[in-house]
């Protein structure tokens, strides 16, 4: 039976200490507002830290800026099982004369400094593929299932499955959903991300974190009927537009139906 983590917000903080909701993990990266709700979010659970502020990624060119010591500090202070680590890499990380052999070649240098240096098991997350993304990230294209699993299995790291990042990734290349995601390396999924996808304003597939509807859920339960994940992580705390109450009932019907699947 796997555990649930949800994204941090004062609405969850709410649901779980009047215990209208049990979660196993509250789910947040180490910069923004992290210090200032730190202990709080200790105080209720476990901590799954994903991210040091640095958008750190597997072919990031600036690799010396992560620092390790201090991302092994907060992994004991927060209890956190793994930490995570975007598979991707940006067009800024790339100089002209890297080739497409050159990326994996990168991506594996520093993917085993990674896993020398934290104390934690490393897992790698699938990234999205759109137009939005690349302008918001810079991301060079690197989202195909060949491109996913030859990462994975040759650096022998398991696998965060965001399935609205795959969602769009094939949405965008007009690829089958089911066809794509079996063909990722599920055997080696620990934890899911899920949440609502939605489209940007110019109509283009894209990841605002809204909550879950039915064909969410419906290729949650597909996916499951294939990967075995320790964790399933809600990627919801709410969007600008939506009150306080709507937030709160939507994280309460989220959460409560997640842990019934």
């Amino acid at each position: 039976m796997y555990k649930i983590g949800c994204n941090w917000s004062e609405a969850l903080f709410d649901l779980v200490t009047t215990k209208q909701v049990n979660i196993d993990y509250i789910k947040t990266g180490a910069f923004g507002e992290f210090d200032k709700y730190f202990d709080t979010m200790r105080s209720l659970r476990p901590v799954l830290l994903h991210g040091l502020g640095h958008y750190e990624r597997a072919g990031m060119k600036n690799i010396d800026i992560v620092d390790f010591k201090r991302a092994n500090r907060l992994i004991a202070e927060c209890g956190s099982p793994h930490y995570g680590l975007h598979l991707a890499i940006t067009n800024a990380d790339m100089s002209p004369s890297m080739s497409e052999e050159d990326i994996p070649k990168r991506m594996f240098e520093h993917i085993q400094v990674f896993k020398k240096n934290l104390t934690v098991p490393l897992l790698l997350e699938n990234i999205p593929e759109a137009p939005q993304e690349k302008v918001l990230y810079d991301h060079y294209p690197y989202s195909g299932p060949e491109q996913i699993s030859r990462i994975i299995n040759d650096n022998d790291v398991d696998m965060i499955l965001d399935i609205t990042h795959a969602k769009i990734v094939t949405i965008h290349r007009g690829w089958n959903i089911h066809d794509y995601l079996r063909a990722l390396p599920l055997e080696r999924v620990r934890e899911i991300h899920v949440n609502g996808s939605g489209h940007d304003e110019n109509g283009f597939p894209d990841d605002p974190h809204n909550a879950m509807g039915g064909e969410d859920y419906a290729l949650l339960d597909w996916v499951l009927k294939y990967t075995n994940p320790n964790i399933i992580s809600l990627e919801y705390n709410g969007t600008p537009s939506e009150p306080p109450e709507v937030i709160s009932e939507n994280l309460l019907i989220q959460l409560k139906r997640l842990s019934q699947l």
